[in-house]
């Protein structure tokens, strides 16, 4: 059962790498054509990935003394989901940074 679960969450979180790198590149591309919503975007998204930071590892620190019910079992499911969907964003944006620096 062990195993099953470790592969499941490891899937799981490449997943969802995926998905944020999927969302970075569709951003960027999606509001750079105007031009007009680059700040504003750009602004909107640190705002949100530092409040998810903020939610995330402090988190993190706590679970480690929670019991483990099932409930704080799917919360810190979620929260792994949200920390994930941020590295592939942030992982999205660097790599459409560096394409057009080249």
């Amino acid at each position: 059962v062990y195993n099953k679960s470790l592969y499941f969450y490891c899937s799981f979180e490449f997943c969802c790498n995926f998905i944020g790198f999927f969302l970075a590149i569709h951003l960027s591309t999606i509001l750079g054509q105007t031009g007009d919503w680059g700040i504003l975007c750009s602004g909107v998204l640190t705002a949100v990935i530092e409040t998810v930071s903020r939610i995330v590892y402090p988190i993190k620190k706590k679970f480690v003394y929670l019991h483990s019910s099932s409930l704080n079992k799917k919360f810190y499911f979620y929260v792994n989901f949200l920390n994930s969907l941020k590295i592939g964003i942030l992982y999205g944006f660097f790599v459409e940074a560096f394409k057009l620096g080249s």
